[in-house]
């Protein structure tokens, strides 16, 4: 039987959220076909029918469909698509991708586990030749992981940089913000930045350190003259979700540091709310989130809190979220929510929902230490005491300034 992929039921999921309907009959086929059309998009309510398991059997569509429907999401096309989503869950015959001396998983983390750099280099010149996103995911992600624990680290970031698909593994599908001793945002810049022509993926390298400096160590960053200058010749509407969402978390940011953040809070925020429009569900939790960081950071809890616009995105985001759109981002978001409702006492009966341990290792910092300001808020007696006193130990001990903002001061 030909089931369809993970990143297939991803792309059907997400247009069922941005249309706001399931597409489970003919007539809801019919229905999209006739959105497509008026997006200049032209696919058959046939094959719409049949991606959606209407009309059986399943069939995967061509590239060209698929580079359609990606475009209808605001991807460039369906690889692009495919790059940009997380914590896709992968089913790969793992002991068999050595099999025709191509690039190999198994091959890749005996090179890792024994620090061979020699070996890494020819496997990642195979990976080249590699087109299964299953695959080469699973690979940024046994890339990061035991990258953070080589005993040459730097030489392994180096080699990374250096190659195409090393750059794809590692720099754009495992962002390490975790990044214990600043090795990754200090990587960016030594290994990563030379090698790359991108300005939107230049942007990406001076907004990381930029924010990673001012959340976690509350200093401005030394890249910042390099971001105001950059995005001169940048435009919002060409960003990729997670380059807008980090624009506009260190507009925030650096406005705070100048000490205007007071009198511009508000043109920031209708900036946000009018960029969200323009994303799925899951994307408008980072380009709020992020923000939403910055602005409690410097102390603009008691305003955002009583701004109704505002709020009334997050309250539609966290109200009416979906299981597999779970993430750090709506994480961020349902705490501010949950701490906002106590403070205004309000009567809606809520239930936080809890990332799975395994997913998410390379934000576990900030997995944490939101489970544990969380399960603060709902704390009493003896509890609520043991909880607050060892939040703040952790907070001090990851950097995660703008949680002892939203819950302490």
């Amino acid at each position: 039987m030909n089931l369809p992929d993970p990143y297939i039921i991803s792309l059907r999921n997400k247009i069922e959220e941005k249309l706001n309907f399931k597409i489970n009959r003919l007539c809801d086929a019919k229905k999209f076909a006739n959105i497509l059309i008026e997006n200049n998009l032209g696919i058959s309510s046939h094959t719409i029918a049949r991606l959606f398991g209407i009309i059986k059997p399943f069939r995967t569509p061509y590239k060209d469909t698929l580079n359609l429907l990606s475009s209808y999401l605001k991807y460039n096309d369906w690889d692009d698509f495919c790059t940009n989503q997380t914590n896709i869950p992968f089913d790969i015959n793992y002991f068999l991708t050595e099999a025709t001396d191509g690039f190999s998983l198994s091959v890749l983390q005996s090179a890792l586990v024994n620090d061979d750099l020699e070996s890494l280099s020819i496997i990642l010149e195979k990976s080249s030749n590699t087109s299964n996103f299953k695959i080469m995911f699973s690979a940024a992600e046994m890339i990061g992981n035991y990258l953070r624990l080589s005993s040459k680290k730097q030489d392994l970031l180096k080699l990374l940089a250096k190659s195409n698909i090393g750059q794809l593994f590692f720099y754009e599908c495992f962002v390490d913000e975790n990044n214990k001793d600043g090795y990754f945002s200090e990587a960016l810049i030594k290994y990563y930045l030379p090698e790359i022509k991108d300005d939107y993926k230049r942007l990406f390298v001076y907004c990381f350190n930029i924010g990673q400096k001012a959340n976690k160590e509350l200093k401005q960053s030394e890249y910042i003259p390099f971001f105001e200058k950059l995005i001169y010749s940048l435009d919002k509407r060409k960003c990729h979700y997670h380059e807008l969402s980090r624009w506009l978390e260190c507009s925030i940011l650096i406005d705070g540091f100048n000490g205007v953040l007071h009198q511009t809070w508000k043109k920031h925020i209708n900036e946000i709310i009018e960029h969200a429009k323009l994303f799925d569900y899951q994307e408008s939790c980072w380009i709020i989130s992020r923000s939403l960081k910055a602005l409690i950071l410097f102390d603009l809890k008691k305003e955002i809190m009583h701004d109704l616009d505002f709020n009334e995105c997050i309250d539609r985001l966290v109200l009416f979220q979906k299981k597999e759109s779970h993430s750090i981002a709506l994480y961020i978001l349902q705490l501010y929510w949950i701490y906002k409702s106590k403070c205004l006492n309000s009567k809606i009966v809520y239930s936080p929902f809890r990332i799975d341990t395994l997913l998410f290792q390379n934000e576990s910092d900030d997995k944490t230490v939101i489970e544990l300001a969380t399960a603060s808020i709902f704390a009493s007696g003896v509890n609520k005491i043991i909880m607050d006193n060892n939040l703040k130990t952790y907070c001090n001990k990851v950097g995660a300034n703008w949680v002892k903002k939203l819950l302490f001061e």
